[in-house]
């Protein structure tokens, strides 16, 4: 994801599920066969990479 889709993302506040199904696809290409452990590892440092922004530039409260 780049910025500006991580930015839509947190906008549209639906970032986790974002995150989880990411997770979850890239598990299931895995599992299939489909994927490699290079390309997990690239989508995994990705995916770091966007909670380190997110843990740098946002505070996540709880909602009403």
């Amino acid at each position: 994801m780049d910025q500006k889709q991580l930015e839509f993302h947190i906008a549209s506040n639906d970032y986790f599920g974002t995150l989880a199904t990411v997770l979850d696809l890239a598990s299931q290409d895995l599992i299939a066969g489909r994927a490699n452990s290079a390309d997990i590892a690239r989508m995994l440092t990705k995916q770091k990479d966007d909670l380190l922004y997110l843990q740098e530039h946002y505070r996540i409260e709880e909602s009403d």
